[in-house]
């Protein structure tokens, strides 16, 4: 019993110390969607790079990165040649990263004189180059258009920096304070876990600490083991469709799936996958592992430890030269839209195995990013990660304009005052997209409409990731949900509406975007849904009187908040 409470004791200890590193990083960082949103992890490691706990809320598919990254920095630099205070800098999405922007930072921590943890951070920087501001174009056709990357290389040395490093960084960005500014930062956040490990250690002794988090990777293990173990043997086939990689409009790309489920093993065997796309759709081996290891979470228990254990039971096949696997130097700062053909292929597939988790398809990530010209010729860009709707579960609703669920994080959505303090924007509004959702039993949470003016000339890059021209589609005979996009001065003579996918559009002063998000889609045939549900949706303002009677048969009184059900049963008896 003492053991036991011991191990729970240094598991949430490790937990909090990854927690105070990433509030560390976010407290310190000079990127707005980090300041405001916390789009950013910070992670414990052993000092074989086995992963020990993170920051709350941290995206998988950043763990997944911060994982094999680290593999890569103690390959090209062996532990036995690291000092206290060295940190490392790597963004190499071919080595274990995701995308240029996407920069990690490591620092071993020293206990007795040997490297026994890495303290890690992750965080999505504003600007590190490319043919785009912000590093995400749209019509990317390789790695090298997407930014600075950097593979692992020493960023201090025994706590002195490498200044050139930090000038190559500098002279690399567009934003060089704000991307300096954040790699200093994640060394902040860095450098506080490695005073709190050293503490830990110094609490519980070395030795002692090392046979706990042992213990504690070993019990994820075991219960990730006999979760998988409880669920049914057989094989199950998925897939998903992604819209387009933005470089060759629409062009579908499928991800095909069959998981494998044997006593204790769980097998994705991606094998039958399209081939890796011109844009940058793909998704690196890290992120790929990010999706299929969701997936598996949303079978199991969720109060399973997630550390190198969880991760152990979970065998992926994923072929070489394909949208989950991409040969080098293929694009991938789009990635999300494999990640999520990946999540959703495989929730696909496993509902047979646990109806629980049936699911219609929810929106994908739409970021964009807005640029131009301070007085003084220096440039100002910010970007702004925008969500829409979940799909309709099999019990439920799906979640309206949800937060970044998706990747499997507690982040919050950016505060419009701090942008409009920061930058020449104001926005206009700011509400649910009604009727996006997809009608069923269970109606598809609805997207967003966001209306922003720029107030000077800039420059406008979206990259809705997918989910546009398709929308995300209905199970069980739901409907899909509404497909977004993007409007300038909707609803005047200079209206256009613009591609999902759309790099470097130039704006002026006084222009309106109109940017919608996706609806989830919806789950169980739409005359099953609950009529009162109906009359609610519509009294909220979700779902319009006229979709009321167009997609349920329901005729609804707005003004005496009821429905009408003489003129319901008329409707219902007029011929389809």
């Amino acid at each position: 019993m003492h053991e036991a409470i011991e191990l729970e004791l240094v598991r949430n200890a490790l937990a909090t110390i990854a927690e105070e590193m990433g509030l560390a990083v976010v407290r310190s960082a000079y990127s707005s969607h980090v300041k405001e949103g916390g789009d950013s992890t910070a992670a414990v490691f052993d000092g074989g790079g086995r992963l020990l706990a993170q920051s709350n809320g941290a995206p998988l598919m950043h763990l997944a990165s911060l994982r094999p990254s680290l593999a890569e920095v103690i390959a090209e630099f062996p532990v036995d040649t690291m000092a206290d205070g060295d940190v490392f800098v790597t963004n190499d999405p071919y080595r274990g990263g995701i995308h240029s922007n996407d920069v990690m930072v490591f620092r071993p921590v020293c206990i007795d004189g040997a490297v026994t943890f890495f303290t890690a951070s992750l965080l999505h920087v504003a600007d590190i180059g490319g043919v785009a501001t912000g590093g995400l174009p749209a019509n990317a056709t390789e790695m090298y258009h997407e930014g600075l990357v950097l593979p692992p290389v020493r960023l201090y040395r025994a706590g002195e920096p490498d200044h050139g490093i930090f000038t190559t960084l500098a002279a690399n960005s567009r934003t060089p304070e704000k991307v300096l500014g954040d790699v200093r930062a994640m060394v902040a956040g860095d450098y506080a876990g490695a005073s709190r490990l050293a503490e830990l250690a110094a609490k519980y002794g070395r030795d002692r600490l090392l046979e706990l988090c042992d213990e504690l990777i070993a019990y994820s293990e075991r219960r990730t083991r006999m979760e998988i173990a409880a669920l049914p043997d057989g094989t199950h086939h998925g897939s998903f469709t992604i819209d387009d990689d933005g470089v060759e409009p629409g062009k579908d790309h499928v991800v095909r799936v069959k998981v494998t489920i044997d006593g204790d093993r769980f097998i994705a065997d991606f094998t039958g996958t399209d081939r890796q796309a011109r844009g940058p759709i793909n998704a690196a081996r890290s992120q790929s592992i990010s999706g299929a290891f969701f997936a598996m979470r949303c079978l199991l228990s969720p109060d399973i430890p997630v550390n190198e254990g969880a991760f152990a039971p979970l065998e992926l096949v994923l072929p070489q030269g394909s949208l989950v696997n991409p040969n080098r130097p293929a694009a991938c700062n789009s990635r999300m839209a494999t990640v999520m053909a990946i999540v959703e292929a495989m929730l696909a597939a496993c509902r047979t195995v646990d109806p629980r988790v049936a699911v219609a398809a929810s929106c994908n990530t739409h970021v964009y990013i807005m640029s131009g010209l301070e007085d003084d010729g220096r440039v100002w860009a910010y970007i702004d990660p925008q969500f829409g709707g979940g799909g309709a579960r099999s019990d439920c609703d799906g979640i309206d304009v949800t937060g970044p669920l998706i990747f499997a994080m507690g982040g919050a959505f950016h505060c419009v005052e701090a942008y409009e303090l920061e930058y020449p924007v104001r926005f206009e509004r700011f509400s649910y997209w009604q009727d996006s959702g997809g009608p069923g039993r269970y109606r598809g949470g609805l997207g967003s409409r966001r209306d922003i003016r720029v107030l000077t000339d800039a420059v406008f890059t979206g990259r809705a990731s997918d989910r546009t021209r398709i929308p995300p589609p209905g199970t069980e005979r739901g409907r899909s949900g509404t497909g977004g996009g993007w409007v300038v001065n909707e609803g005047t003579p200079d209206e256009r509406v613009l591609p999902p996918k759309v790099t470097s559009v130039e704006l002026k002063a006084g222009d309106v975007v109109t940017m919608l998000t996706s609806g989830g889609g919806g789950y169980g045939p739409v005359e099953q849904r609950d009529p009162q549900l109906v009359l609610e949706d519509v009294l909220d303002g979700r779902v319009s009187a006229a979709s009321a009677r167009d997609d349920y048969g329901l005729v609804v009184d707005v003004e005496a908040r009821a429905i009408d059900w003489d003129a319901t049963h008329q409707l219902r008896k007029q011929p389809a």
